[in-house]
This record gives C-alpha cells, sequence and structure tokens, in this order.
C-alpha cells in the first residue's frame, strides 16, 4: 500500500496514475472516494489516465487510510492508500 505523509496545515495534492494499468482505449469516467473521519478531502480531479485528491489536516500522529474506487470505461479498481500526519 502506498503512504504518504503530510504535516496538519498542509493543503496537497495527491495523484493516483493508471497509465500503466489502462487499456489502450480505456480511461478514468469517474471515482468514489469518501475521507476517513479526521481529515478532508477537499477536491477530486479526473483526468484521462489518473485521479488527483486534494486533502487538509489530519492530526498529527494519527495515520488515515482512503480506499477510492476508480470507474474506467470497462473496469472498476480499488486503490488503496495511506495518509501519515506528522508535525516535522
Amino acid at each position: 500500500m502506498k503512504t504518504f505523509q503530510k504535516q496538519p496545515k498542509d493543503h496537497l495534492d495527491y495523484d493516483l496514475i493508471f497509465s500503466d494499468w489502462l487499456a489502450a482505449d480505456d480511461e478514468v469516467i469517474s471515482v468514489d472516494v469518501t475521507a476517513p473521519t479526521g481529515i478532508e478531502l477537499t477536491q477530486v480531479g479526473i483526468e484521462p489516465d489518473r485521479v488527483k485528491l486534494w486533502v487538509k489536516g489530519g492530526t498529527s500522529g494519527q495515520s488515515y487510510k482512503f480506499s477510492p474506487l476508480i470507474y474506467t470505461k470497462s473496469r472498476v479498481k480499488e486503490v488503496d492508500f495511506m495518509i501519515i500526519v506528522v508535525e516535522m
């Protein structure tokens, strides 16, 4: 599982890239994602080969697991990743 670190005051974007997984004629068409309690998902962007999630907040010392469902023209993929909030 991919893991990212951020500070509590950071407002950062995270790209989930699917170019190696997508077939030549396939593309991302939608995403279903909810932020875990305690951290905020502020924006979701979709491009043919990726999903961009903007996240802010969180409590230092806490880990937050995201499990977005990515829908393409022909498939559905669940992508788990973790954001660890650390005051540096």
